[in-house]
């Protein structure tokens, strides 16, 4: 079976539904918008295809694209006017969930089959697919998936349900409103707690359950497997300052190993230099007759097979090179595209009404009535004063709450940084005694002689026996060796062997003293 072989589905909550989006579901278009529209290289709108596209109708048959008089935004707008659905003022920060937009997909192959068959595809821009003609499968697939939204949110509350075959891959659009019941009253409403769950928890396992009823009750028929659920595998949440730190280390990373990239492209470039100059020198010599045809063949050939060796790694290296340069472009973006941690005073916009005098003054008793409006009008004023107070200091809180997490960050990242800064301490201690005791062996000449005889055999590939010098026999050192790793440049090959070799004689030293105590 080919786990590649997926089923998809994503689903979005929104808050309304506008007449550009109705427009691109339903194809209400024209051909110079059509035009304007694949002038966008990430679009792929095939005019040849567009009569391909259908639509399943709220009597559950099909229908071609954009057969209703009405457009769905306006059947959208009347089916939240029967359930009562108002939304807060317009000119509101916040706006209720009034409907659910879902895409159903799968496997770009699997699709192309289903609605097309054998039929030969040209996904080609500007390509002529007039010759298509849609296949049976594809209906009873959105057929399928049709009724398995019927049984969970009501034929009713359906309001657009399009097939696209005239992009890259086959897919659905539903446009569906989520329908409750109240507690006390019992009315049905607008409700999208009541199908996708009251807070991100709910929500996360009804999706989860969600993917494997559609498998079940769908995706399986058609060979769509369900996608991968993510329990199980090291995911994590990060808060956006962890986030941040985040990219900005891998974007050093990226950086760090561009500029190891380059280095070795510079000395892979030099070493082909260098063939391509002993190349023409052999050439000069055959031509002067110092060496004969046989001979010059020899080296030419052996030249040739460095050169074609470099130039494969000369290749290697540069699309790892150019990899990490758009790896290296995405964090950068990202990270830039990442906001700060702590965010702005909101310029909050509150709605109310001007002070006014309501009463028309008395003939009589003038004083009484002054004081009757300046106590109403101080009120108003004092209510509305109060309110943007509230609004502030209720973002005052919010802003200290984040910045005490931001100090606790910053304190746990202090104390990282103290255990680094120990263990980067006793590091080099280590080094720094490795070093020294370097030194003292290169001091001795007979010790000197001896690492760079073992070094020398090691780059070689020849095996090496060293003695001991005290009660016969060999010594052969017991510190592990793995040879030449397939990816090791020559100039760290040798110098890991000179380490090596300088371990090698330490260890042998050490022995060698312990037997004279």
């Amino acid at each position: 079976m080919n786990t590649d072989i997926k089923q998809a589905m994503h689903v979005e909550a929104t808050k309304s539904f506008s007449t550009a989006e109705a427009n691109e579901n339903e194809r209400r278009w024209n051909d110079d918008k059509i035009d304007r529209k694949n002038q966008d290289s990430t679009n792929n709108y095939d005019k040849t295809r567009m009569k391909l596209n259908f639509e399943i109708g709220s009597d559950g048959k099909i229908h071609s694209l954009g057969y209703h008089e009405k457009p769905l935004e306006v059947r959208l707008q009347e089916r939240l006017t029967e359930l009562g659905w108002k939304p807060f003022k317009q000119d509101s920060k916040i706006q209720p969930n009034c409907c659910a937009r879902f895409i159903f997909g799968g496997n770009h192959d699997r699709t192309i089959e289903m609605a097309f068959g054998n039929q030969a595809v040209n996904l080609e821009k500007d390509a002529d697919n007039s010759h298509l003609h849609r296949c049976e499968e594809i209906e009873h697939w959105a057929k399928d998936v049709y009724d398995w939204c019927t049984k969970r949110y009501g034929q009713e509350n359906i309001v657009g349900f399009q097939v696209h075959l005239d992009e890259s891959s086959p897919h659905i659009h539903a446009l569906i409103v989520p329908v409750g019941q109240r507690t006390k009253s019992g009315r049905e409403c607008v409700m999208w707690s009541a199908k996708f769950g009251k807070n991100r928890f709910e929500y996360g396992q009804i999706l989860k359950e969600m993917h494997t009823s559609l498998y079940e009750d769908v995706g399986s028929k058609y060979g769509l497997e369900r996608g991968d659920s993510i329990d199980g595998r090291n995911v994590q949440h990060l808060h956006k300052r962890d986030y941040i730190r985040k990219l900005t280390k891998e974007a050093k990373q990226a950086e760090k190993a561009i500029k190891g990239l380059q280095t070795m492209i510079q000395k892979l470039e030099a070493q082909i230099y260098n063939y391509q100059t002993q190349l023409e020198e052999t050439d000069k010599s055959l031509a002067s007759g110092q060496i004969e045809l046989r001979e010059y063949e020899s080296r030419k050939s052996e030249i040739l097979k460095q050169i074609s060796e470099y130039q494969s790694k000369l290749e290697d290296k540069s699309n790892k090179l150019h990899e990490k340069e758009q790896e290296l472009e995405l964090l950068t973006k990202d990270a830039a595209n990442a906001s700060s941690v702590i965010q702005p005073f909101r310029n909050y916009k509150v709605d109310f009404t001007a002070p006014q005098i309501i009463e028309k003054p008395p003939m009589f008793g003038t004083d009484k009535w002054l004081e009757r409006q300046n106590k109403y009008i101080s009120n108003q004023f004092t209510a509305i004063v109060r309110k943007i107070e509230y609004l502030y200091m209720k973002e005052a809180a919010s802003q200290v709450e984040t910045a005490q997490r931001n100090v606790l960050a910053d304190y746990g990242e202090l104390f990282q940084l103290r255990r680094d800064v120990k263990m980067l301490a006793e590091n080099y201690n280590d080094l720094k005694s490795t070093f020294e005791t370097m030194l003292d062996q290169m001091a001795n000449p007979s010790i000197r002689s001896k690492i760079f005889a073992i070094a020398d055999a090691l780059i070689c590939g020849t095996p090496i026996s060293v003695s001991s010098g005290g009660g016969g026999g060999n010594f052969s050192s017991d510190l592990r060796w793995d040879g030449r790793r397939p990816d090791e440049e020559e100039e760290e090959y040798r110098r890991r062997c000179l380490m090596f070799a300088i371990g090698t004689v330490k260890k042998q030293n050490e022995k060698k003293s312990y037997r004279k105590r």
